[in-house]
């Protein structure tokens, strides 16, 4: 009789007890309400001060579970503990198997730089059981950019319905600071005009200057929601 494979949440749990981690993927989209599948655990670990230091951490922590592996992406391979600090310095993230099921953790996710994880952290909206957590629908949104992945492009449909509700929001109540911020992330001319009833003139002026920029490109949108008026106070 086989002995089942040890939990994933045992060692997701464990590596959140010691490190700040941020759950990515399709279980973090499924944590928003989505109902899919997925195979596998994304996580972002701290990325600390080096890929050495990250990569002493991990293994650490793995040397508590017996029956678990080291797995190259990039090379299709199992790699030694010693090899971790290389393979993610290339490729930014390992694959850990042994598990219930597959763990994939980055030190540099998809279109998210190392730099970014403390900003990320902070905006995280939600703490999950074990010590992880759910990072903001707009940082998400972003990690899936550019993939390829016919999945990926069903979450950013479906991320972009809650940065699109938050924006309808955000944007008629907030002041110039926040409104920046959140423009700064993110931009389409259908949440630009709930800009328009903003107490505050340098936050329609801001929504103003995008969506004319859209008009310029020959935006249609942005040109109806512009020729609607109702900006000025």
């Amino acid at each position: 009789m086989e002995t089942p494979l040890t939990n994933a949440d045992a060692f997701t749990c464990a590596l959140a007890a010691r490190h700040r981690v941020v759950l990515l993927g399709g279980m973090a989209i499924i944590s928003y309400g989505l109902s899919r599948k997925t195979k596998d655990v994304d996580i972002w670990l701290d990325p600390l001060p080096s890929s050495k230091i990250w990569a002493a951490e991990l293994n650490a922590c793995l040397d508590s579970f017996s029956d678990v592996y080291r797995w190259s992406l990039a090379e299709q391979r199992v790699i030694s503990a010693g090899e971790v600090a290389a393979e993610i310095e290339d490729a930014g993230v390992l694959r850990i198997g042994g598990f219930d099921r597959d763990i994939d953790v980055f030190r540099r996710p998809n279109e998210l730089g190392v730099e970014s994880f403390d900003e990320v952290w902070n905006r995280s909206s939600k703490e999950l059981t074990g010590g992880m957590r759910l990072p903001d629908p707009l940082d998400l949104h972003i990690s899936k950019a550019d993939t390829g992945r016919e999945h990926d492009w069903t979450d950013q449909l479906f991320l972009e319905t809650l940065i699109k509700a938050r924006f309808k929001e955000r944007l008629p109540v907030c002041d110039l600071q926040e409104a920046t911020s959140l423009l700064d992330r993110f931009l389409d001319p259908d949440t630009l005009k709930h800009a328009r009833t903003n107490p505050h003139p340098e936050v329609r002026a801001l929504a103003l200057k995008y969506l004319r920029e859209f008009e310029a490109e020959g935006d249609p949108y942005s040109r109806d929601i512009l020729a609607a008026g109702g900006w000025e106070d």
